[in-house]
């Protein structure tokens, strides 16, 4: 078995290699200290499956592949920059396959970026926010700038949370943090004309990544 330092959701987490011939045993082992841990100290532990992963993930702003991120989408476009910035940024890095197209996108500004919002109307069994599926319309001051790429309805926060890429309008250069901090925020549903929404630039749960590092007092 390999076990990775790896987290999908936000939390202190593991990912587990196994071979398929122990995987069962694996498994029952796991299950078994999950059940000692609740008789232990009264916390569930329960096994979720992947509406969890995408609920909590939509939590942290994490990006998901062929919804958030495809091949027409830059990392620092997706807000990942991160990834490809630190070897964008030396001057002896050697070339790769795309750093042509990225360097000239950092020189001249971003002409899109992705944005988390989250509804002021309360979701879920006891809210009234319709359910959304992706495709509705991003407004930023009550003009349409992007479309929603990707939907989950946040438990912890209980709230809708949305991802979308919003395109610079014609008169601004470049998208800014200020200009998107500055605007107001909604989605418009087939169901509800406007939802308003609260922008956030970081995580709209943990934004500090605190519990990713086990720190939960």
């Amino acid at each position: 078995m390999r076990c990775l330092r790896l987290t999908f959701v936000g939390e202190l987490g593991f990912e587990l290699h196994v071979p398929s011939s122990g995987a069962a045993a694996a498994y029952a082992a796991l299950r078994q200290a999950a059940d000692d841990l609740e008789a232990r100290t009264g916390l569930p532990c329960r096994d979720a499956g992947y509406m969890a992963i995408d609920s909590l993930s939509a939590e942290k702003s994490y990006r998901h592949w062929h919804a958030d991120l495809g091949c027409g989408d830059s990392p620092m476009e997706a807000g990942i920059g991160f990834t490809v910035l630190p070897k964008l940024k030396r001057a002896d890095s050697p070339p790769f396959l795309g750093s042509d197209a990225l360097q000239a996108q950092r020189a001249a500004g971003l002409q899109r970026r992705l944005v988390t919002l989250v509804l002021d109307t309360a979701g879920g069994p006891a809210g009234s926010a319709p359910p959304l599926h992706g495709g509705e319309v991003l407004l930023r001051d009550g003009d349409p700038v992007g479309i929603v790429r990707s939907t989950a309805y946040g438990h912890t926060l209980g709230a809708t949370i949305v991802t979308g890429y919003v395109s610079c309008p014609e008169g601004l250069p470049k998208i800014t943090p200020t200009w998107l901090r500055e605007g107001t925020w909604a989605v418009s549903s087939k169901k509800v004309d406007v939802l308003p929404a609260t922008l956030h630039l970081k995580p709209p749960f943990d934004p500090e990544g605190r519990r990713t590092r086990g720190e939960y007092t």
